[in-house]
């Protein structure tokens, strides 16, 4: 019996694919992101990992290199007509679910390694929402010693300045991409995965909030509340609505700035976005034994089933609710409730949207342009522990 040959997923295309998208993108991103690329000589096969900061990462980290990338990126592209295919045959990405362990994904990195190819791999899994390092596990270590690869650590500097995930317009500032450290395989195959893990998560770490550089918009705090979901003056959750460099809370009457140098004016507590996240989050999580019944309300939501290389599934659902037990979905007429210990997996996608895996399918809520996906996020990983 005979076996149909699988199709090489590197193919002699996409190098020239990759010589014209540095031209024309190479100008873009310096007129636009004022983002300088230092260059590199290094060849394939290797790994690539960079801290993830803003949507075109994947853009501005390929600049340094002369071969084509190709990124592991979010199935949520992926269900994009027409694009996804022609994306798929331009750069061939490498499909990945953020929500769940994927073992497919893995079976792709190595497969396109074999086959000489260079391989981005953005280890946080999300773009910071804090500018400071998102969380990352001991699999990124356990993935590099599988490779048997040279491990290139990237950083990029004054990402989350010039556009944060949470913000709505670009900022005036500087950006900087480069070559941080190269791991040779010999080199990492002596260290223990705690000591490799260490050694990514120090070199990946950039905090643009020390780095002195003034980002300038007047539209600089707009959508703050992505992150910022609870008032730390009277507690009250999705409370806060931001305007052009101002936040403050609907409950209250509470006033913030946020400023060129990305740190918080108006508040004796917190002068940076990170410390009032960890003060909301732990906060968030002490409701669960307090509060009997809904945590968490978003009313306006719009309801998927998210299918990889398909269109999404549009269900019913306009709201979404959170507590203790688990999270639910309904209508003026129905309602189902998804328990927490049945989903394997949640996460982030994009700015304003949350998958979650169950029961074998992946779903998505989307919410308008000031949903915060983040709060989810927090509680389902509180509950999990």
């Amino acid at each position: 019996m005979s076996c149909k040959k699988q199709k090489k997923w590197v193919r002699r295309r996409h190098r020239a694919v990759f010589a014209v998208f540095r031209g024309i993108f190479g100008m873009h991103t310096k007129i636009r992101y004022n983002f300088k690329a230092v260059k590199t000589k290094l060849k394939p096969p290797f790994l690539l990992m960079s801290n993830h900061v803003t949507t075109f990462d994947p853009i501005f980290a390929s600049l340094s290199f002369k071969c084509p990338i190709y990124w592991c990126a979010s199935d949520d592209i992926f269900n994009i007509p027409v694009a996804s295919g022609l994306l798929r045959h331009l750069v061939a990405p490498i499909p990945i679910s953020k929500s769940s362990l994927d073992m497919q994904a893995i079976r792709d990195c190595i497969r396109v390694l074999k086959e000489g190819g260079a391989v981005g791999i953005f280890p946080e899994g999300n773009r910071t929402l804090t500018g400071k390092q998102w969380h990352m596990t001991e699999a990124v270590a356990k993935f590099v010693k599988l490779s048997r690869v040279p491990l290139v650590l990237y950083n990029i500097e004054g990402g989350y300045g010039s556009d944060p995930r949470w913000g709505v317009a670009k900022r005036k500032g500087k950006m900087r991409g480069y070559v941080k450290r190269v791991v040779q395989p010999d080199e990492y195959a002596n260290m223990s995965n705690e000591e490799l893990f260490k050694l990514i998560c120090d070199t990946l770490t950039v905090y643009d909030v020390d780095s002195g550089v003034k980002f300038a918009s007047k539209k600089r705090a707009e959508n703050i509340e992505r992150v910022l979901y609870m008032c730390p003056h009277c507690g009250k959750i999705s409370a806060i609505k931001s305007h052009k460099a101002e936040f403050k809370c609907g409950a209250c009457g509470k006033q913030w700035q946020f400023g060129q140098d990305l740190h918080i004016y108006g508040d004796d507590r917190f002068g940076e976005i990170a410390d009032w996240y960890n003060w909301e989050k732990e906060q968030l999580h002490s409701l669960i034994e307090k509060t009997d019944g809904a945590i968490l309300q978003d009313d306006g939501i719009e309801f998927f089933e998210s299918i990889r290389f398909k269109h999404k599934r549009k269900l019913d659902g306009n709201r979404v609710t959170a507590d203790a037990d688990g999270i639910t979905v309904s209508t003026e007429k129905n309602s189902k409730t998804f328990c927490w210990r049945d989903i394997e997996g949640l996460a982030i996608v994009q700015r304003d949207r949350v998958d979650f895996y169950y029961d074998g399918k992946t779903y998505q809520i989307r919410g308008d342009k000031r949903f915060c996906p983040l709060k989810y996020l927090d509680l389902y990983e509180r509950v999990k522990l």
